[in-house]
């Protein structure tokens, strides 16, 4: 992955790629170990491409094998969740309200214990050990902070069942004079191999 990202333009970046599979999919910030990949595993996958110590980063989901009928449910409302938070981005919104959008998907389906955390933080500029600014400003309940055009966001809407997968996606977005404008075009579904 590292060197991909490389290849592809990206420099430096304030922090390794999270990838984890199996029962370690199932819990935060998780990296890879000597584990052999097996049918029916979660793989869960983070990264960041940087420019300029600037990044974007990227969550995915992919499952070796067919996965559980649980785990399909709660990538598509995490997909759902995501999508709610994207469209309720635009200036003059307090930062709260994405989450709230996203949130209210998220406790409709049955799923408000796997998400226990926000659903977006701020990026900028980044030094290791963390590419974000979440300490500075999060989409998250309470936080009465105005979007503003040009601000940028990570938003991870993940779903998880605590020791055994992760599934979910997310997208970095610049803020634009009417919405959220995604940096990347990369397919958000769950990826089957």
């Amino acid at each position: 992955m590292l060197a991909a990202a490389t290849a592809a333009g990206s420099e430096a970046m304030a922090m390794e790629p999270l990838v984890a599979s199996g029962p370690r999919s199932g819990l935060p910030h998780m990296t890879w170990r000597r584990r052999r990949l097996e049918t029916g595993d979660a793989v869960f996958l983070e990264l960041a491409g940087s420019h300029a110590r600037y990044h974007a980063a990227l969550m995915r989901t992919a499952w070796i094998g067919a996965p559980p009928a649980e785990a399909r449910r709660m990538m598509d409302c995490a997909l759902r969740a995501l999508d709610a938070a994207l469209a309720a981005i635009r200036p003059g919104v307090p930062c709260a309200i994405p989450h709230e959008a996203a949130q209210a998907v998220i406790d409709a389906a049955g799923y408000g214990p796997a998400f226990r955390k926000r659903i977006g933080y701020a990026m900028g500029v980044a030094f290791a050990p963390d590419w974000g600014e979440g300490g500075l400003l999060s989409l998250f309940s309470g936080v009465e902070r105005p979007i503003e055009p040009g601000m940028v966001f990570h938003l991870p809407a993940t779903l998880r069942r605590y020791g055994a997968w992760t599934v979910g996606a997310s997208e970095t977005v610049i803020v634009t004079e009417d919405g959220a404008e995604p940096l990347s075009d990369l397919p958000r579904g769950l990826t089957l191999r």
